[in-house]
């Protein structure tokens, strides 16, 4: 769910007493002045005065909308970002979540305000809503020569690590908590002033948390659903996908199989592979905890 809000410091512990009251858990988080849990929303309070939701409760959200209304919070809903435009701050997303064949991508970009007026100028978009493969290639290219060789991170964990990294972790969220942690670590090795990071929040916001080191603790990091609608995570869900489709083209060339997306019509494709190289290869081309793989 969408809302970012703009509450003043004296206001902070008349909201914590209110959802305190409504029967909210508090945990604390570096940056935070709390989170607060009430199963499946989260109220997410930082240092700066932002405040964002995370999970999925409309009743209950509205009921802590009303009282922050009536704190006289400012609703930030700027089209198309979610309220930090103009601000340096690193976005991550991720491609082949949902693929069986392929690997899992996750990528990061840096933006400041200089910079993003320059990706505004290129078109940049969620992937998911620009038209084409081409296009997608095009606009990265753009994106890199916007940012310049410091500003992005991408990391592809290929099929055959993925699936070491599942049977290890038993979770994609944990994986993928890991790996967005870890682009935002390499990036703040060469921007070490960047105070902010935003992700599409995809699960407990924990799993990111959890996996940041010493350079990522130091800084605020924003989950928050429909995270592409900033340009810094937009930016760096189209480099995820230009890296997916890279390696998909690679690896389609590589064994001679046209590989499809997705997870609904791979049968057909998996069964070939199998037929041609044995089914305990398809470790290296497949994330063989779908349930796909169960089916051959």
């Amino acid at each position: 769910m969408g809302g970012v809000y703009q509450l003043d410091r004296e206001r902070f512990e008349d909201l914590r007493k209110h959802l305190k009251a409504l029967g909210f858990k508090f945990e604390e988080r570096p940056h935070q002045v709390f989170l607060a849990r009430y199963d499946p929303l989260t109220v997410n309070l930082y240092e700066s005065g932002k405040l964002t939701f995370g999970g999925n409760d409309p009743v209950l959200q509205r009921e802590v909308e009303w009282f922050l209304s009536k704190l006289g919070a400012i609703t930030e809903k700027p089209a198309p970002g979610i309220g930090f435009d103009g601000t340096v701050r690193i976005g991550t997303d991720e491609s082949g979540k949902g693929d069986f064949f392929g690997p899992l991508v996750v990528a990061g970009v840096l933006v400041t305000p200089e910079i993003e007026k320059g990706l505004q100028k290129i078109g940049v978009r969620d992937s998911k809503k620009v038209g084409s493969d081409k296009k997608i290639m095009e606009i990265a290219g753009g994106i890199r020569s916007a940012v310049g060789p410091h500003g992005f991170n991408v990391l592809t964990i290929g099929p055959a690590k993925y699936n070491e990294l599942h049977e290890k972790m038993g979770n994609v969220n944990r994986i993928l908590g890991w790996a967005h942690a870890r682009v935002i670590e390499n990036l703040l090795k060469e921007n070490a002033d960047c105070k902010l990071a935003i992700a599409d929040q995809y699960g407990d916001p924990d799993y990111i948390i959890r996996s940041l080191m010493e350079r990522g603790k130091r800084i605020e990091l924003i989950q928050v659903h429909k995270g592409e609608r900033d340009i810094a995570v937009a930016s760096a869900s189209i480099l995820a996908r230009e890296a997916f489709l890279r390696s998909m083209a690679k690896m389609s060339e590589e064994f001679g199989i046209e590989f499809p997306r997705g997870a609904s019509e791979v049968i057909e494709a998996a069964r070939e592979f199998s037929d041609r190289y044995g089914k305990e290869k398809l470790n290296a081309v497949a994330k063989m905890h779908f349930s796909t793989s169960n089916k051959l």
